[in-house]
């Protein structure tokens, strides 16, 4: 007769953690057999007090384990690229257990696999998050890497409810991180609380060091003339810059012409390689940026103004100092010969993508170069040679997304409006001469055996193109099996029946996709289904770029090889590049999220229109139809029923009523509640809007924090090429 055990001692409890890993409280219950609520009130105090006797510890995932016979090693948490790393090894679940670069932990190696014990000393580097004020109690809601509450040893002396605020982790406790709020952070308007935020949040460089400032100082105003006989001298050439409305940083200027095989076609690129030299100070800051962080209104640049707007960018009817990539496109539109040199060019005009293509459709020419034949005709031959570059993508297999983005119109710090982002033939025309010349910076760096950085998006692993294949199924669409080409999954969403949503199916297969990535491993571009690729075009905003530059010119002049990167330079550089290319695109979704709710919180208690963007098994995703943004419909608003969720079709039946919601449905929902700094979104059916909502879900295994939030990891997984409208490319 097997009894309850009614009373568990000291050795019991050793003996059970001595045998395997540390124990969860529910292990610790079952392991020990304990049945009755005596037997579990004996064990809890047991465990109390072994635990203020230091003779049981619990790690950061809230499990028991015993203190080692030897002491545990104690290593500072690094940064190693994308990852978090403790004694060379990494940390999978870093994030998770809300670790950060700088603090000193506790743990235990067992050949490659590491167990983080506890934090010893906490990273000195301030949290920035928002300061939640309920009643007579008061926390922080963590932005940025950390995410979740962060617990205040006292009432904060300063800051209101709302106020984006800095903060000091001292220690952690069963709810998290714990700490005191040191400085509320300033601003004068909505708009600027949220970029200001985002940028203390994700630690941004945003200030120039002293030596990058006298540097500048030293730089000349302007190109003068007659000091560069060396260069080519393009100044006759009809090149122009074509960028949106409110660019100020012009990197690259085009030329096309025909010729009686195909086509010339220019690309002068900004010589920033020129101004900024390896190892110097402008250069030591560049690489510790990135890249440039875009806002609203806003930018973080990777070079100080003097450079970004200035000297280096291709400013309309000044001489500038260019590399340039000169190709020839056959009739096929293939690049069949091209050649890369240093110049002196002119920009001929400024123009705006909406200004080309009203000159492409409506033949009104740009009013800044309406009596320039040369500039003209050079627009036509652009557009001309688009046409066969396009096929050209098309042919190969290239994807191209049907994504849908809004653009935040601002007045009087806030957003007003926003305006759905149009994709413009014009547009398509840069991405297009972007990418040739992109690809040709790649071939001609391999032809000289000259190392550098690829930009490179691998195919998309096998389990997660599972759930798209049957998703396109259920819509009857087949998608072939096993690793699928880029063709294969562009044709396979071009059949999707209801085209009216391709973007959502589009979204789909984004999350499918690897994120692209800097490298000096060419493993090709799956999105642009290219076997190289580099990125050439961009060295005023992108450090990559820079590199590329910089080995292009070496073997152009002959002259500095040896003081190029080395392969281990460049892995590393590639996974430092990477990083904080994530990190200026995790604070724009950040900002982004937060102004479009600010925009919605007025309008709390209204029904809106929407999609359902994605389903979950605990809820829907979706996308208020005019805003770009996604809320929480949570499965226990659904009504009172149990929902289960069904991978196969992406949907959520009611078990009683039959009720489906399948992604792609239109319905009608209500803004229940809105928090703009942490871009949440919570949504009702009105049908339940005054009501308790229904049945909570029987399983949760999955977080349901992330509201807007959702749509952010799809982004930056694939790239169209050509220049910067809001994606990474």
């Amino acid at each position: 007769f097997d009894m309850p055990r009614e009373k568990i001692t000291k050795q019991d409890l050793f003996s059970l953690l001595r045998t395997s890993a540390p124990h969860s409280w529910r292990e610790l219950v079952d392991g020990l057999d304990c049945r009755s609520a005596k037997a579990i009130t004996q064990l809890r105090k047991l465990v109390r007090g072994l635990e203020r006797n230091g003779e049981l510890h619990r790690d950061l995932d809230g499990r028991y384990y015993l203190p080692p016979e030897s002491p545990s090693a104690i290593a500072a948490v690094v940064r190693k690229g994308r990852k978090l790393t403790v004694a060379g090894h990494d940390v999978i679940d870093g994030r998770r257990l809300n670790l950060r670069e700088g603090d000193e932990v506790s743990f235990v190696a067992t050949g490659d696999t590491l167990k983080i014990l506890d934090v010893v000393k906490f990273s000195t580097a301030p949290l920035v998050g928002v300061l939640q004020r309920r009643g007579r109690s008061a926390y922080v809601e963590a932005l940025g890497e950390v995410r979740g509450r962060v617990s205040l040893l006292s009432p904060p002396v300063v800051g209101s409810h709302g106020d984006t605020v800095k903060v000091t982790v001292s220690g952690r406790d069963g709810r998290g991180l714990v700490g005191e709020v040191i400085e509320v952070v300033s601003h004068d308007n909505v708009v600027e609380q949220a970029i200001t935020s985002a940028i203390a949040a994700y630690a941004l460089p945003d200030s120039w060091p002293d030596d990058v400032s006298k540097a500048c100082g030293r730089l000349p105003k302007t190109v003068q003339k007659g000091r560069f006989s060396h260069r080519r001298d393009l100044t006759k050439l009809a090149l122009v810059t074509i960028d949106g409305e409110t660019a100020k940083d012009f990197d690259d200027a085009v030329f096309a012409a025909r010729s009686r095989s195909g086509w010339r076609l220019v690309v002068a690129i900004a010589d920033v390689a020129h101004y900024v030299k390896s190892g110097s100070a402008l250069d030591r800051e560049a690489e510790n940026r990135g890249t440039s962080a875009y806002f609203p209104g806003h930018v973080v640049p990777m070079l100080p103004e003097v450079l970004s707007n200035g000297l280096c960018s291709l400013r309309p009817r000044e001489q500038r100092l260019s590399l340039v990539c000169d190709m020839h496109v056959t009739q096929s539109g293939r690049v069949s010969a091209f050649d890369f040199y240093e110049a002196v060019i002119y920009s001929h005009a400024r123009l705006t993508y909406t200004e080309v293509q009203r000159f492409q459709d409506e033949g009104i020419a740009p009013a800044n170069c309406a009596d320039d034949t040369a500039v003209l005709e050079s627009l036509a031959q652009l557009f001309a040679l688009f046409e066969v570059l396009h096929k050209s993508r098309e042919k190969r297999g290239a994807l191209d997304l049907a994504t849908r983005e809004g653009q935040l119109i601002l007045a009087g710090g806030r957003v007003q409006a926003i305006a759905p982002m149009q994709r413009l033939m014009a547009h398509q025309l840069i991405e297009e001469a972007m990418i040739a010349a992109n690809v040709c910076a790649a071939r001609f760096l391999e032809a000289h055996d000259t190392p550098s950085l690829y930009r490179v998006h691998e195919p998309p692993e096998l389990d997660k193109l599972k759930e798209l294949r049957q998703v396109l199924a259920y819509s009857g669409v087949r998608l072939p099996d096993g690793h699928v080409a880029p063709g294969d999954l562009q044709a396979a969403l071009d059949k999707v029946p209801t085209r009216t949503n391709a973007w959502l199916f589009a979204q789909l297969a984004l999350r499918t996709m690897q994120q692209a990535v800097y490298t000096p491993d060419n493993n090709g571009h799956y999105g642009l289904a290219l076997e190289r690729y580099m990125h050439f075009t961009s060295p005023i905003r992108r450090y990559p770029d820079l590199l590329v530059h910089r080995a292009i010119k070496a073997v152009v002049s002959g002259k500095g090889e040896d003081r190029l990167p080395s392969m281990d330079a460049l892995h590393w550089l590639g996974e430092s590049c990477s990083t904080n290319e994530r990190r200026a695109e995790s604070a724009g979704w950040l900002v982004d999220a937060w102004l479009k709710c600010d925009h919605l919180l007025p309008r709390m208690g209204e029904t809106f229109s929407g999609v359902i963007a994605a389903v979950t098994d605990f809820g829907l995703f979706v996308e208020l139809e005019g805003y770009y943004i996604q809320g929480l419909l949570h499965v226990s608003n659904l009504g009172r029923d149990y929902f289960t969720y069904q991978p196969r079709s992406m949907s959520l039946v009611g078990e009683s009523s039959g009720r489906k919601f399948v992604i792609g449905d239109r319905l009608k929902v209500v803004l229940a509640h809105v928090e703009p700094e942490l871009g949440k979104i919570d949504l009702r059916l009105p049908e339940f809007s005054n009501a308790s909502g229904g049945l909570r879900e029987r399983r949760r295994g999955r977080s349901d924090k992330a509201r807007s939030d959702k749509a952010r990891s799809d982004k930056g997984r694939t790239e169209k090429g050509g220049k910067r409208r809001g994606r990474r490319r």
